[in-house]
């Protein structure tokens, strides 16, 4: 089985140009969490998540005017839609991601595969439960300054 079998097609995407004003809307619009970020070929150049706007713009205290390549998260991984899902699902295990922006043969955004598009195909043999398990490791990101006793219940 292939990552296009499992994959959203269809999505929204912004370019780095775009507003976080605009880029929140949209992701309210359409009742998402993220949108990936393209250039003028519609190569995947970032992921824009809802944490990104919360944490690096307003927690700084940043204008809804800013420009959303100054805080999406890079570098961003992709994967092909003609890739076996067991690729995909290592490489969003590896990297501690939730989804992956799909990209045809020649690099352009064709859709998303997400931690739930895999959780409603019911992968049986166990490997959306694992991928899910290192998904939720603690980051060892040395660029993430958040602790949990940040977050008091």
């Amino acid at each position: 089985m292939n990552v296009k079998q499992f994959m959203t097609d269809g999505i929204e995407a912004v370019t780095a140009h775009d507003t976080i004003l605009n880029a929140s809307r949209l992701m309210k619009k359409h009742n998402i969490g993220s949108v990936p970020v393209i250039d003028d070929t519609s190569h995947v150049i970032g992921i824009l998540t809802d944490r990104d706007i919360v944490v690096r713009a307003l927690a700084d205290i940043l204008s809804m005017n800013t420009k959303v390549e100054e805080i999406m998260t890079q570098p961003v991984y992709t994967i092909k839609e003609e890739e076996e899902i067991g690729y995909a699902i290592s490489l969003m295990a590896d990297k501690q991601v939730r989804r992956l922006p799909v990209t045809d043969n020649d690099g352009q955004l064709v859709g998303m595969i997400t931690l739930g598009d895999l959780a409603i195909h019911q992968l049986t043999d166990g490997r959306a439960e694992i991928a899910l398990k290192e998904i939720s490791e603690p980051s060892t990101n040395p660029n993430c300054d958040l602790e949990v006793d940040d977050f008091p219940l």
